[in-house]
């Protein structure tokens, strides 16, 4: 590799010609330049000036090295601004990593903002799943975390990160466009929904221990006809009439739902979702914006024309 600081003194030693000349203007010994200009010699393998009594010469290989100083000087200087700029705050670069369903709803309109009031950052969006998101921050593959509160977090008060609650998620009913409960407002988990057939995913799986856990509070043991992973199945089986089940709000949100409706559960279960950042990491800027996208998740509605009773199609 070439030092950027010989190649200061070459173009400092065409100005002026002479060692000593040249030792004068950068304010070092003359045995100092002689000493560089040998080191710079050796680390291009080429010679680069020619002795004509006290004058130096440069060659023809020092002429083409000095044809691309002037660039890399100035890129350098860019280099110093940005970093000055960045110090303030005013440009920089941000991986985030999301669980899919945060993506839509949190991430993407937070970035969407960001990219107007912070012209000069660049976000790049990575899906990261809960249970890795930890290390990933660690390893230093993204740098905020949108995740959700689970076994693999960091316990709380870890000097390593920084946790910042987001939100807390209710889970939704999703029922059949003409189910009897769908012209309701709200329903109550255990008195409207302990008899139903449910779509849930496996055992094990965030998603099951979640809805499990909050219809044993309430009193009743799921029961599972269908087990599925992807919400849009879960969709697909609702609208055939197959069973109703518990989503979180962010997996419905923005989705076409024919033949579908959300309701609100009264009891139902939660999840909170949060931000994770490296403890030294200035994440205020995307906390910020996606605190307001949080805040602008919609919520179910009743549609106005199943107040009058189920849609005959």
């Amino acid at each position: 590799m070439i030092d950027v600081r010989r190649l200061q003194l070459l173009q400092a030693l065409d100005q002026h010609q002479t060692v000593a000349g040249t030792a004068e203007a950068l304010g070092v010994t003359p045995s100092a330049v002689s000493q560089q200009l040998a080191a710079l010699a050796k680390e291009t393998g080429v010679a680069l000036v020619e002795r004509q009594g006290r004058r130096f010469l440069l060659t023809g290989a020092a002429r083409v090295l000095l044809s691309h100083a002037d660039v890399i000087f100035a890129e350098l200087e860019r280099a110093q601004a940005d970093l000055a700029e960045y110090a303030e705050g005013k440009v920089g670069v941000a991986r985030v990593g999301s669980f899919a369903t945060a993506i839509s709803d949190l991430v993407g309109p937070a970035v969407a903002a960001l990219r107007q009031t912070l012209p000069g950052w660049r976000f790049e969006i990575v899906q990261a799943e809960p249970e890795h998101s930890t290390e990933m921050l660690r390893s230093g593959h993204i740098d905020i975390a949108v995740t959700q509160s689970s076994g693999s977090l960091p316990p709380p008060g870890s000097p390593e990160f920084q946790m910042v609650p987001l939100m807390v998620e209710p889970f939704d009913a999703v029922l059949p466009y003409q189910h009897p409960l769908a012209a309701r407002a709200d329903l109550d988990l255990a008195a409207d929904l302990a008899d139903a057939d449910w779509i849930l995913s496996a055992p094990g799986t965030p998603w099951y221990d979640c809805v499990t856990a909050a219809c044993h509070q309430a009193g009743f043991q799921p029961r599972v006809r269908h087990t599925v992973h992807e919400f849009s199945a879960v969709f697909g089986l609702v609208q055939a009439g197959l069973g109703v089940a518990l989503m979180p709000r962010l997996a419905w949100t923005g989705l076409p739902t024919p033949q579908v409706v959300v309701r609100t559960v009264r009891d139902t279960a939660r999840r909170h979702i949060i931000a994770l950042a490296r403890a030294g990491y200035n994440a205020e800027p995307f906390l910020a914006a996606v605190r307001e996208a949080a805040a602008k998740v919609p919520v179910p509605s009743v549609d106005p024309l199943l107040m009058a009773g189920p849609r005959v199609s």
